[in-house]
């Protein structure tokens, strides 16, 4: 027992030391439920692990405010993280008791991880009612995984739904959320949106790609082209044609990686990944400003867009999806990441509209965003680099 708890004090100080900070995950919980035999009968084992950062907004975990977490700190503060678990994510008829379990280091920082093994009254289902921030981010998600009952279990649920999450079945209950491949597509379809959408620096980068793009939505009187760049920009089907080239790269280009690392296929650190995703804005805004006469921007596209599937991969890789429906989790989720694409896209098209046919918009719009968007990179590079 003693060499158990020195091992895992030792673990969690090498991961508080050494845990990378991320700036476009967002809010996410894990949940695994795994159904074990046992003498009495089938028992269900839940494994929740939470972000410390997360933790943190709700708990005064940081005791200090010197915006680094110790492991001193938390194990002063973990009978108030454990009562608030326990008051969070609940079984009515089943009676949880979670438990600390460790801590874990995932592509976002440190996470404690909690274990709890519910016991459940014959014939009664195994509902999870969760609650976790609901008061403190509505973007929070829950990812749920795992295999009970001989069946797939895989859906995202948020603290804020009204209903229930059922993960085992009774004797005349039906576990009916999320063990098929249409509702694991429709949940992570809807995850990849909410991914797209709060990454910022994704957003960056296809802002940094369609800025120099003067895109109308009404035809306007013929005139000269615009140049930015060796990117001559004028009305008409060209415009609009060098979007639809630039978008596809980056399309083609993460969903290679996305593919390939969720798969297992191929693999790469967030060390790397995550500051190379800063570079790739910074490189492209500068190029709209110093243009290389030979280099494409659907290339540039492609390129980069390989780096951040890799980026969009961490989170399916972390969700642990069961094999039978990683496919359909990765379908869904590769089609939410291009509807959110094109939601971002279609945003700045709109807003652009008022301003596209003004004298100054190649110079203040362009240009300046362009500037504003290096000094935005070189801040999240230094920040994942340090």
């Amino acid at each position: 027992m003693l060499t158990r708890l020195a091992a895992w004090c030792i673990t969690a100080c090498w991961l508080f030391s050494s845990a990378p900070v991320l700036a476009h995950k967002g809010s996410d919980a894990y949940l695994d439920v795994q159904q074990l035999a046992s003498s009495a009968g089938s028992d269900v084992r839940l494994t929740l692990a939470v972000a410390i950062k997360d933790l943190d907004l709700v708990l005064p975990i940081d005791a200090n405010a010197d915006g680094q977490v110790t492991w001193a700190e938390v194990k002063t503060a973990m009978p108030q993280v454990l009562q608030l678990i326990n008051q969070s994510a609940t079984a009515s008829a089943c009676g949880l008791n979670w438990q600390t379990d460790g801590v874990e280091r995932r592509s976002d920082g440190t996470y404690l991880r909690f274990l709890a093994l519910p016991r459940c009254p014959a014939g009664q289902a195994l509902a999870l009612q969760y609650t976790l921030f609901a008061a403190q981010d509505a973007t929070h998600k829950l990812l749920l995984a795992g295999r009970v009952g001989g069946q797939d279990l895989l859906t995202t649920a948020s603290p804020r739904q009204p209903d229930s999450i059922v993960l085992s079945a009774g004797s005349v209950a039906n576990p009916a959320q999320a063990r098929n491949a249409a509702s694991a597509l429709r949940d992570y379809f809807a995850l990849g949106v909410h991914h797209l959408l709060e990454g910022y620096d994704h957003l960056a980068f296809l802002l940094a790609l369609v800025l120099p793009l003067q895109l109308s939505l009404w035809r306007r009187k013929p005139t000269s082209d615009v140049s930015v760049g060796d990117r001559k920009q004028g009305s008409g089907r060209k415009v609009w044609f060098a979007l639809l080239r630039t978008i596809t790269a980056f399309t083609v280009g993460h969903s290679i990686t996305l593919i390939l690392a969720t798969l297992g296929l191929t693999q790469a650190s967030p060390v790397w990944v995550e500051p190379l995703i800063a570079l790739s804005i910074g490189v492209t805004a500068l190029l709209n400003l110093r243009p290389v006469p030979w280099l494409r921007v659907e290339a540039l596209a492609l390129l980069f867009g390989m780096v951040h599937g890799f980026g969009f991969a961490g989170l399916l890789q972390e969700a642990a999806a069961p094999t039978g429906l990683l496919p359909w989790a990765l379908a869904g989720f590769n089609l939410g990441v291009e509807a959110g694409q094109l939601i971002a896209v279609s945003g700045w098209i709109l807003l652009s509209q008022p301003l596209v046919g003004r004298s100054w918009y190649p110079a203040v719009v362009v240009r300046g965003g362009s500037v504003l968007l290096i000094g935005l990179a070189t801040w999240w590079f230094w920040q994942r680099v340090s």
